[in-house]
């Protein structure tokens, strides 16, 4: 895959990750959540409350290193105060997947 340098991309990369995780059993309706740092160092976030299989694009939500929401229409995961320490803490962290599999017997 080609290096992602626009917004659109990461979109794409970002809701193409959440369906894989959905068919894939790893997450199940609202659960997990994906952000990456897009190139101006904010960071693009799955919102809360949408099923991450049926994810658009233009449902993702932008908000700075404070956490406090740039653009987007809902508001971003609840897990947002835990991918923002992981990447204060490691700048060389480039996307985080936080997801809730179910356990199998």
């Amino acid at each position: 895959m080609a290096p992602l340098r626009f917004e659109r991309d990461f979109r794409k990369a970002l809701v193409e990750v959440c369906r894989r995780m959905y068919q894939r059993g790893l997450i199940v309706a609202l659960d997990g959540n994906v952000s990456a740092r897009l190139p101006n160092g904010r960071i693009l976030t799955t919102p809360r409350g949408v099923c991450k299989g049926d994810l658009e694009p233009e449902e993702l939500v932008i908000v700075g290193l404070d956490g406090r929401k740039v653009s987007g229409r809902g508001e971003p995961t609840s897990e947002l105060p835990l991918h923002l320490e992981c990447y204060r803490q490691r700048p060389d962290i480039g996307a985080m997947v936080h997801g809730h599999s179910l356990q199998v017997r």
